[in-house]
């Protein structure tokens, strides 16, 4: 059960057992206990159809460590949580492309190879921006773009094309602003400095792309341009992308930093920019997620006293708010961040 802070908002408390760790606790991240919402029920589905599609183009190798690990990693419940009121074969859609990220954040932020070779890693998502767009394979098309490819063709039957080329121009942000960025910092050995990394991060999080998603998860979802372009509208999406982002940076420092020292990361950009302990480090990312989330609410509540509000607009902000939510509640759960060592109380098994 959450435990209600006096503000209103809800903890993530560790259990008796875990009290008696020493360690930083996640506890004191803030969600309001308004946006607490049951994950839809066709998770362990849209699971298992992403997992037989990714092992078809060999995107996952038929090896029992990489298996495993996808399973444990549960992405069809952050993809329930996070569209709670999503349609099945749009889910589907959904977490196919939530799985995109994730196998592709692990080869760029993970395998030296990949991640410390921006020239190399450039090329590879030009190819895969080419099919996305609308381009034909190529003849020797790698995995990522044969997947790429039947995305493309599910969402252009499902979605207007006002709607993909936004997507589009969003996941050019995430590969270009965002993924290139990071590679070239980590090439190079060096840190991003603290306000360009946060931009950095709302990149590289993909989060613009998984916003971009609440609309399409549900039809009739889609915001004309006009409503999306709304300053109000705009800040939102910008909060939100920055809390995701620095929100899931505390749950990877460990596979990112400790494991595969690897420099953009929100808490090792605070330790040496700022000259802070870990702990130290941790609780002042924390600060900066909850002064984010404070400000989404202000922000929320300045859009809700303009008057009557489009019902897409409001559909749009509450799905904002799911993944907020949705993305702490997977976090705490899946096998992607659980580990007997992780600096977080919460998160060793």
């Amino acid at each position: 059960m959450l435990s209600v802070l006096p503000s209103g908002f809800a903890a993530f408390p560790p259990s008796q057992e875990e009290t008696l760790l020493r360690g930083p606790s996640l506890s004191t991240l803030r969600l309001p206990v308004s946006w607490s919402s049951e994950p839809s029920l066709h998770a362990r589905a849209i699971d298992r159809a992403t997992r037989t599609r990714v092992l078809a183009v060999k995107l996952l190798p038929r090896v029992q460590p990489a298996v495993r690990r996808f399973d444990a990693s549960q992405f069809g419940l952050l993809t329930a949580y996070t569209y709670p009121r999503g349609t099945r074969e749009r889910l589907e859609v959904c977490n196919d492309w939530h799985v995109w990220l994730f196998l592709f954040d692990d080869q760029a932020d993970e395998q030296e190879e990949v991640g410390q070779r921006p020239e190399y890693l450039q090329e590879y998502v030009e190819s895969c921006l080419k099919v996305l767009r609308g381009g034909p394979l190529r003849a020797r098309a790698t995995p990522l773009e044969r997947f790429t490819r039947h995305l493309r063709e599910r969402m252009g039957s499902l979605a207007s094309e006002v709607w993909l080329e936004r997507f589009t121009r969003d996941v050019e942000d995430y590969l270009y602003r965002g993924t290139l960025p990071a590679a070239r910092h980590w090439a190079a050995g060096t840190v991003p400095e603290l306000e360009p990394y946060i931009e950095q991060r709302s990149m590289d999080s993909a989060m613009y792309t998984a916003l971009d998603l609440v609309e399409f998860a549900h039809e009739g979802q889609e915001l004309p341009e006009a409503l999306f372009q709304q300053p109000l509208v705009q800040r939102l999406r910008h909060l939100c992308a920055r809390v995701v982002g620095l929100t899931n940076d505390l749950f990877s420092f460990e596979k990112e930093v400790l494991w595969h020292r690897n420099p953009n990361n929100f808490v090792h950009v605070l330790r040496v920019n700022q000259r802070l302990g870990l702990e130290a480090s941790i609780h002042a990312a924390i600060g900066v997620i909850n002064a984010d989330t404070d400000a989404f609410l202000a922000c929320e509540e300045a859009l809700l006293e303009q008057g009557p509000v489009d019902p897409r607009v409001l559909s749009y902000v509450e799905g904002m708010k799911a993944w907020i939510h949705g993305n702490v509640r997977w976090s705490m759960v899946t096998g992607r961040y659980s580990s007997p060592t992780s600096p977080f109380p919460e998160l060793r098994r």
